[in-house]
C-alpha cells in the first residue's frame, strides 16, 4: 500500500493472496486478489517484484525491493522502488505488510479432491464457482461447475456443507467442515467429513479444500450487457443478452452472440479489452 503512486504502478497495490504449493524461484508467490496478472514473487537474484504473469520469475516488473536477505518480503525494512518508464524511483510510503485472512475476498474458484469416497459424497468432488452477489448465513456460495445441484455452503450453525440445492445453507448434506470459525472453507485445517451412507460421519482426511485459477472455470452460456443509465446511439443497440458460441474462439478466448441481433458480438480484442463488435470487427481492436 501507498499514498502517491499513479499510472500502472498504482494497479499494483492492493491485496495479494498466496499461492498455494507454489514456488517461484524457490521462494512462495502471490497473486493479486482483484487484478490476476499482478503477482508478487521472487526474482531469483536480487529482488522481490511486482510483475506480469508472463515475466512471473524474472528480474522484471513494475515494483522491486532490492533486498535478497529477506526470505519474505513484508519482513524487509528496505525501501520499495517504482519503475516509472526510464528508471527506478524509491517510494519511502510504500508498506507491504502481513494481512488478516478475514481480509482476503471470497475466491472466484474453489476445487474439492480427494480419493475415491465410498458413499454418495464423492459426487460433490470437483471444481465449484462463486456465485457472485449471493449469501447465504452471511457468508458467501459456491456451485459446483460438472453437477449444479450441488453446493457449498455455510449452513448458519457450525459448519460449512456441500449440499444440494433444497438443502441450501441447512444443516444437511453429503460433506461438513466442522469449523465455524474460518471465513471461507479454503482457509480452514480441520479435517472434512463425509456422509457414510447410513446415518453416520465418516473422516476424510485426504480431501483438500483449495483456491483454483478462475482460467479453470467453464465460461457461462449467456452475458448480459445492462446500463443503468440511459444509452444513445449505436452502442445502445449492443445491450442485451448474448450467448455463448461453442467450438469458437477469438484471440484464444470464448465469444459471444446477441440472441436478438446475430450480427453483434461480444469477443476479446487480443490484447487489452473485450468489445462489443460487429461481425466484420470480430476480433479486432474496434467496437462500439
Amino acid at each position: 500500500e501507498a499514498h502517491e503512486i499513479e499510472g500502472n504502478v498504482a494497479d499494483c497495490l492492493g491485496l495479494y493472496r498466496l499461492v498455494d504449493n507454489r514456488l517461484v524461484n524457490g521462494r512462495p508467490a502471490w497473486r493479486h486478489t482483484r487484478l490476476l496478472d499482478k503477482w508478487l514473487a521472487w526474482n531469483g537474484s536480487t529482488a522481490w517484484n511486482v510483475q506480469s504473469e508472463s515475466n512471473l520469475g524474472k528480474t522484471k516488473g513494475w515494483l522491486q525491493l532490492l533486498d535478497k536477505s529477506a526470505a519474505l518480503p513484508h519482513i524487509s525494512a528496505a525501501t520499495w522502488e517504482a519503475w516509472d518508464g526510464t528508471g527506478w524511483l524509491k517510494q519511502s510510503q510504500l508498506g507491504c505488510h502481513a494481512a488478516r485472512l478475514d481480509e482476503l475476498p471470497a475466491p472466484t474458484a474453489l476445487m474439492l479432491e480427494s480419493p475415491k469416497i465410498d458413499s454418495e459424497a464423492n459426487g460433490c468432488l470437483g471444481l465449484y464457482a462463486l456465485v457472485q452477489g449471493r449469501i447465504v448465513n452471511g457468508k458467501p456460495v459456491w456451485r459446483n461447475t460438472g453437477r449444479p445441484n450441488r453446493w457449498l455452503s455455510f449452513n448458519g450453525d457450525n459448519a460449512w456443507n456441500a449440499q444440494s440445492e433444497a438443502n441450501l445453507g441447512k444443516s444437511r448434506g453429503w460433506l461438513q467442515l466442522l469449523d465455524k470459525g474460518c471465513h471461507t472453507p479454503d482457509l480452514s485445517t480441520v479435517v472434512w467429513d463425509a456422509a457414510d451412507g447410513k446415518g453416520g460421519w465418516m473422516k476424510v482426511p485426504q480431501l483438500t479444500v483449495k483456491v483454483a485459477d478462475p482460467k479453470e472455470l467453464p465460461p457461462p452460456t449467456a452475458i448480459r450487457l445492462e446500463c443503468s443509465s440511459s444509452m444513445s446511439g449505436t452502442a445502445a443497440h449492443f445491450l442485451g443478452t448474448y450467448k455463448l458460441v461453442m467450438d469458437k474462439v477469438i484471440n484464444e478466448r470464448p465469444c459471444y452472440r446477441h440472441v436478438l441481433s446475430v450480427g453483434r458480438w461480444l469477443a476479446y480484442n487480443g490484447d487489452n479489452a473485450w468489445n462489443a463488435q460487429s461481425e466484420a470487427s470480430l476480433g479486432l481492436k474496434r467496437g462500439w
